[in-house]
């Protein structure tokens, strides 16, 4: 039953993550008519465009400076009572590079860095939203280690949704969810 709930979470996730390319683009200013009769490109050419356009979306911009203040999490995957589900997260990301710190979901200290970049930001009323991703290692797992080196990969997708500069993140990687705080500066 938690295997199913798991993939069904995951084909969600999937598909969200295939249907913001589509959000980005509507959202985009339509050109002007004078500009669109101007356009001589050939079909090879917009193709590469395409290519570049998507390449760029998803390397996206430098996530904004920010602070993240404590962390919740659910596993999908082995959720067992004795997983922390709070893990006093400290961590900052400033100019696109992120490092913190959390006690794990076994009660062991991890230390986390990487690069931090929002790949889709809009407004909702007074709201902000930004989407991204985090690229990096983690130190502190016993499990899911590289070479017996206690490195761990870390790629988290996450979601921000803020009122000025304080706001709630929510994330994924792997099997866990996580929500925190979040302070922007």
């Amino acid at each position: 039953m938690c295997m199913i709930r798991y993939l069904l979470y995951l084909t969600a996730v999937s598909v969200l993550c295939f249907l913001l390319p589509v959000f980005a683009v509507s959202s985009e200013k339509i050109m002007p008519e004078s500009v669109m009769e101007h356009s001589t490109e050939n079909l090879s050419e917009q193709g590469e465009e395409k290519e570049k356009n998507f390449w760029d979306f998803l390397r996206g911009i430098p996530a904004e400076n920010s602070i993240n203040l404590g962390m919740w999490s659910y596993h999908f995957i082995d959720n067992d009572d004795s997983y922390r589900t709070t893990h006093n997260l400290i961590a900052i990301t400033y100019k696109g590079i992120f490092a913190g710190t959390f006690e794990n979901s076994n009660d062991d200290r991890t230390w986390t860095a990487g690069i931090q970049r929002d790949i889709y930001s809009t407004n909702l009323g007074v709201l902000s939203v930004d989407i991204g991703y985090r690229l990096g290692l983690m130190h502190g797992y016993e499990k899911m280690v590289i070479a017996d080196s206690g490195i761990t990969p870390l790629l988290q997708v996450y979601s921000d949704l803020r009122y000025k500069m304080v706001g709630v993140q929510f994330s994924w990687a792997g099997s866990v969810v996580t929500a925190g705080c979040i302070l922007h500066f």
